[in-house]
């Protein structure tokens, strides 16, 4: 019996706790922070996340999302959630972040993370915030660990891909799907024409110096739209380039979804060994 409870004693303390002045009543203004946050904390102490997060086809945790409360970031509705702590972004409404300065509520400001080291660290930044840095830690171990098993094997052939979403948006330089993307072993097309963040890709380079590999998003509720058209323009159809699908909120958020979309950008290059494979076998 000492054996068992000594046993149970030392499992407790192993498992991370929440320090005693954590906050306990937490609103997020970012679809972006959100995803971080639900990591990190039970849902009991979320008071509030950014209605964006509910979007299905941008947010990482639309699912989730739906069963949280949600804030459309008027000052007045944050007031009245009594928050102890709020996330927000440079994207969030400076007149709501100055009224929440004014009444006495704490926030923490964040930029948006365009690069992979600037996300971990976000991720790190937050944990520490609402106290869970073990919590933390466990996710960028997580993010590390996919991050590693996807990267190129010694020796294979580098390859070509761009990004084409919906109205020609393409990751270019300076975002985290290229900083994945070089981890891989893919040269990112829109990087070499110097595109910077998200931003169009135009449809004419594309077809001009097809990419090896060309990772489509499309946007359902926008089909029939000139934006849609872009991405299913008869020429780009008849590129030699291998599609893949690429959902576009890979494009909208990193941490967490990190590990998603480095296993689908290595799942894309080997298809497209394999199908160099198979027609060399011919």
């Amino acid at each position: 019996m000492k054996r068992l409870l000594l046993a149970l004693l030392t499992l407790t303390a192993a498992i991370p706790h929440a320090r005693a002045d954590a906050p306990q009543r937490i609103v997020s203004l970012n679809q972006c922070l959100d995803a971080v946050l639900v990591e990190l904390v039970p849902t009991e102490r979320i008071a509030a996340i950014s209605h964006y997060s509910r979007d299905p086809l941008r947010s990482p945790i639309a699912e989730l999302a739906q069963r949280l409360p949600i804030t459309y970031e008027s000052a007045e509705e944050i007031v009245a959630l009594r928050p102890d702590l709020v996330l927000a972004s440079r994207h969030s409404a400076i007149p709501t972040r100055n009224a929440l300065r004014r009444v006495g509520i704490h926030y923490e400001l964040f930029d948006v993370a365009f690069s992979l080291d600037e996300s971990l660290a976000q991720i790190r930044r937050i944990a520490a915030l609402v106290g869970n840095t073990a919590g933390g830690e466990a996710l960028v171990g997580r993010i590390e660990h996919a991050i590693e098993a996807a990267r190129l094997p010694p020796g294979a052939r580098r390859l070509t891909a761009a990004v084409y979403s919906t109205g020609g948006n393409t990751a270019g330089a300076n975002t985290v799907t290229d900083d994945l993307m070089q981890i891989v072993g893919l040269d990112n097309l829109a990087a070499r024409y110097g595109i910077r963040t998200h931003q169009p890709l135009q449809l004419e380079l594309l077809v001009a110096a097809p990419p090896d590999l060309l990772l489509v998003g499309e946007i359902p509720d926008a089909a029939g739209t000139q934006a849609a058209r872009i991405v299913q323009h008869r020429a780009l159809r008849k590129v030699p380039s291998l599609r893949w699908d690429f959902p576009v909120r890979f494009m909208y958020c990193s941490g967490p979804t990190i590990v998603e979309e480095v296993v689908a950008l290595a799942a894309a290059r080997d298809a497209l060994y394999a199908t160099s494979r198979r027609q060399a076998a011919r």
